[in-house]
């Protein structure tokens, strides 16, 4: 695989410069080599997408990409031009912005069309990324199709008229980003990947959702990863998780991404308990599961209520909220208003 490592591409949060630089020395330690910039928050990268960076935000760029080059780490940085993009006006004002991010020596530009929300042409889209092609010769160029998953192709990834054209005109170099059979895939298989790569018939980068909590806030996913097995990951072109913005979170997730990577056998609570975290928190790890099962209730809920008033520690901080809501679900198993929020956090 070409392309392993971490998306900053959700919604809700933003890094900071010292969060991405964090990010980059746990990459290099799990021997992951790539960094995705693509945040829906950055007002420049999505909603106006048209605006220049700032002055002191490309410094600040440019020293974190002289950083991930030291430690060999490649930087994809993501444009979603897609929400208005209208003329030929854009496609200047697009290839502007490519130029001025490629003068930091970034020359690998993903052009992002997810989320749009609004019938729209897959031939349209690929020829906004053919045209970036033919004009920025120099750069790798990546894309996000509109329909980024199997269960938004309709009806289905085989009929659908927006990947058939988006497909066919596409330039087939460029690697497609896709998130497998749903937007959140809790696993893929062999046999699907397989299917996928015959569909696409060109270079298929695994976008995974299995870690994000930006449509199940607040609700943190913590446990080995476990979306394919290691056999079917290696007949995709790159693997990258798209976690949650919470910098603690995260770079545990990157540690158990690394660990499936590069073939480590830990359990969670292992991972845990050589980190120093308290025994209480790893006896409620079945609460930051994908799928959440209760069994306990009155020993599960002491144990949160310790966390809640005594545990001190960076990651407490960001998994509070979540620890409250547990803690009423708990109190309140039987009350008929906490079923919506059982259904959100998969329990």
């Amino acid at each position: 695989m070409n392309f392993l490592g971490y998306i900053e591409g959700y919604y809700g949060r933003l890094l900071t410069w010292s969060d991405r630089f964090r990010i980059l020395d746990v990459l290099k330690k799990n021997n992951l080599k790539t960094y995705f910039y693509c945040p829906k928050e950055d007002l420049n990268h999505r909603t106006e997408w048209r605006n220049e960076y700032p002055k002191e935000w490309l410094i600040h760029f440019g020293s974190f990409v002289s950083q991930a080059n030291l430690l060999e780490i490649e930087i994809i940085f993501g444009i979603s031009p897609g929400i208005d993009f209208k003329s030929d006006e854009d496609l200047e004002i697009l290839i502007k912005k490519i130029t001025s991010i490629s003068k930091e020596g970034v020359n690998n530009i993903a052009i992002l069309f997810d989320d749009l929300y609004e019938d729209s042409s897959g031939e349209r889209h690929a020829k906004i990324v053919n045209d970036c092609i033919n004009l920025c010769p120099k750069i790798n160029f990546f894309t996000v199709p509109q329909e980024y998953a199997s269960s938004l192709a309709l009806p289905n990834i085989y009929s659908s008229d927006y990947l058939i054209s988006f497909k066919e005109t596409l330039h087939p170099s460029v690697p497609i980003f896709w998130t497998g059979s749903n937007v959140v895939s809790q696993h893929s298989s062999a046999e699907e990947i397989a299917e996928w790569n015959n569909l696409f018939q060109r270079p298929l980068i695994f976008w995974d959702n299995f870690y994000a909590n930006d449509y199940c806030g607040p609700k943190v996913i913590l446990e080995s990863y476990k979306s394919m097995s290691l056999e079917a990951a290696k007949n995709l072109n790159g693997l990258m998780i798209n976690p949650t913005g919470l910098i603690e979170v995260d770079l545990i997730c990157l540690d158990f991404f690394g660990n499936f990577i590069n073939n480590i056998e830990i359990s969670t609570e292992e991972y845990f308990s050589k980190k120093n975290f308290p025994s209480k928190f790893i006896e409620v790890l079945n609460f930051f599961k994908f799928e959440i099962s209760m069994n306990d209730h009155q020993n599960d809920l002491s144990n949160i209520e310790s966390l809640l008033w005594s545990w001190h520690h960076p990651v407490k901080i960001e998994v509070y909220s979540y620890l409250h809501m547990l803690r009423f679900i708990l109190k309140e198993q039987n009350d008929e208003s906490i079923n919506a929020l059982k259904k959100r956090f998969r329990i």
